[in-house]
């Protein structure tokens, strides 16, 4: 029963993303219009993306928030689903792509309006698949919305919503320990650079990352940064025999980590475990509902069922978790106390124009990325009048 609650989640989560997505695109029928980044098909950022002046505002409903909004940052599932890669979900364009948002709220349906008043600063995210923030205005999930700490910006805070939430629910479920030894695969991510501030804040002994910005890693606590593009961490001695790690936490790579992490990582009777963020392979492929069930969840579902019942190799665990509003707030605030630091890509924030954002999603897709990739919808001075 528990391996199959990540399946049942999955399946449930897609179909409450729905109402978001018909939201999103749903025609107004005032004249009202707004600047958004328009999706006119499937396919790579330079041939279908664009920001227009003409798309419809967002209709208030009794639903969804509708906020002014500031920041916007990407997610893997934002340029999965431009590029065409969940069909299931995008099967129709034109539509704005972005999940991630940070902005000031212009509509509350009257069974939100003891949470949320007109002006607040909000942070909103997506719980399956993320559509409608890149646009002026925006519908956004009230579940899943929460004010914006003073102290942040609206950069921060559209690149804190959800990853930050991952990076607290990974280290829980990795079960990290006072005096641990851990690598993490994709250290500089917009992830792992939450994640492994969370790290040396649970004070474990020894951190390694795999990234090719070992000066960043520095800064953030790690202790020994792995440039994956000249070493492989598996074969690497210092980490074999005596030294091996408690934990490995895969943000980037998938089943060749797992198959190829014993010689570097504790087995299960002596409390190793690997938890597997990316399930399968990176670039995932969701045609229809079939494809997801046999080629994404279902073979690390098996792994981590069939490892159950093994006594030599290390613990498997799957990640499945999603934000929620407890998880967001307590992160943000932590972000806001100063215990945790906001790494954004040294590009971002990106302009909210044509080619601005085109280039976000580039940077994206080519991996790129040391922090999290943000766009600018609002400029500073622009911000601070919209919250007067």
């Amino acid at each position: 029963k528990q391996a199959a609650l990540p399946l049942v989640w999955f399946l449930t989560q897609i179909y409450s993303s729905h109402s978001l997505i018909m939201a999103a695109n749903a025609p107004t029928p005032d004249s009202s219009t707004m600047k958004a980044a328009s999706a006119s098909a499937l396919g790579p950022p330079d041939q279908v993306l664009t920001v227009v002046n003409d798309m419809p505002r967002p209709e208030p409903d009794d639903k969804s928030l509708i906020i002014k909004v500031q920041a916007c940052s990407l997610s893997p599932g934002d340029y999965r689903g431009l590029l065409g890669d969940k069909k299931i979900i995008h099967k129709t364009a034109p539509y704005i792509p972005g999940g991630d948002v940070c902005g000031t709220v212009t509509y509350v349906p009257e069974a939100y309006q003891k949470a949320f008043q007109v002006g607040d600063s909000v942070v909103a995210t997506w719980d399956m698949f993320g559509i409608g923030g890149l646009a002026e205005y925006a519908p956004v999930n009230p579940k899943l919305t929460v004010k914006l700490p003073q102290g942040l910006t609206p950069e921060q805070g559209a690149a804190l919503v959800n990853t930050a939430c991952h990076a607290r629910d990974v280290i829980k479920m990795a079960k990290i320990q006072q005096g641990d030894r851990v690598l993490v695969l994709g250290g500089s991510g917009g992830v792992g650079t939450l994640l492994v501030q969370l790290l040396r804040s649970s004070k474990v002994s020894y951190i390694a990352a795999t990234s090719t910005d070992a000066a960043l890693m520095k800064t953030l606590g790690v202790d020994q940064t792995i440039d994956y593009t000249q070493q492989n961490f598996w074969e690497m001695t210092k980490f074999q025999n005596d030294n091996k790690f408690d934990c490995i936490i895969d943000l980037a790579v998938g089943v060749e980590a797992w198959n190829s992490c014993e010689p570097v990582l504790k087995g299960c009777r002596e409390g190793g475990r690997f938890v597997a963020v990316v399930g399968q392979q990176w670039h995932i492929h969701a045609d229809t509902f079939g494809q997801v069930l046999t080629t994404t969840l279902l073979p690390p579902l098996k792994r981590q069922l069939f490892n159950l019942f093994r006594w030599t190799t290390p613990y498997y665990k799957l990640y499945l978790g999603g934000a929620t509003p407890e998880a967001m707030t307590e992160m943000l605030q932590e972000a806001a106390d100063g215990k945790l630091k906001v790494t954004l890509d040294v590009k971002s924030p990106h302009s909210f124009t044509t080619q601005g954002v085109r280039d976000a999603f580039n940077h994206h897709i080519a991996r790129k990325g040391h922090g999290k990739i943000v766009i600018q919808l609002v400029e500073e001075n622009e911000s601070d009048k919209t919250q007067e």
